[in-house]
């Protein structure tokens, strides 16, 4: 490919890999701001449908990170299912939580009636276009991270504000400083065909 601007994102996105094994600090000249601006970028240009920028997403560290996996560990029964959010909370730095907003959702469905079923589906297609597009940015910045879907079990971990927007949770990247790299990865036969 000639075009270098485009193999750096393709190069992105080739590298961007479930890296479970973190340690809590950032990497030397990346701050928690950097990490803000970029997810606070992200969330604002991601499509979403009919522009209605549903898309949100709160950054927690420290102590509020650590209560969030706390929160969530606290609601698995089995030591097995504990593992995960104990990692998270105890090995990572901070967790990007992925949201959108439920009242953009319903507005639209009341703009647009015939869409209104489609909608939230709208509105998870771009959430995730936001995920993957934030972690491919973390992992660019030299951060790892792995992607949890703990969206059930998360509201008590919450800070009380985020709470009553009345969003709905659809991921949690955890993110920190790689402590090895991330494992071998095997490919399947997956060619994209051209008809023309």
């Amino acid at each position: 490919m000639s075009n270098s601007a485009a193999e750096t994102i393709l190069n992105a996105v080739v590298n961007r890999r479930t890296i479970y094994s973190l340690t809590p600090e950032l990497p030397a000249g990346v701050t928690i701001f950097d990490v803000k601006h970029a997810v606070q970028t992200i969330v604002k240009e991601i499509p979403t449908a009919f522009n209605g920028q549903s898309n949100r997403a709160v950054i927690l560290t420290g102590a509020p990170h650590k209560k969030l996996w706390d929160t969530v560990a606290n609601s698995i029964g089995s030591d097995a299912g504990k593992k995960r959010p104990i990692s998270a909370r105890d090995e990572a730095y901070g967790t990007v939580l992925f949201f959108t907003d439920d009242k953009t959702t319903a507005d639209l469905q009341a703009q647009f009636a015939s869409f209104a079923d489609a909608f939230p589906v709208f509105a998870t297609h771009s959430s995730g276009g936001a995920q993957m597009m934030a972690w491919t940015t973390l992992e660019a910045m030299g951060l790892g991270g792995h992607l949890q879907h703990y969206n059930g079990l998360v509201k008590n971990g919450l800070p009380e504000e985020v709470n009553a927007e009345g969003w709905t949770a659809h991921s949690q990247l955890v993110f920190g400083k790689p402590a090895v790299p991330a494992g071998e990865k095997t490919y399947i036969e997956n060619d994209v065909t051209i008809y023309n």
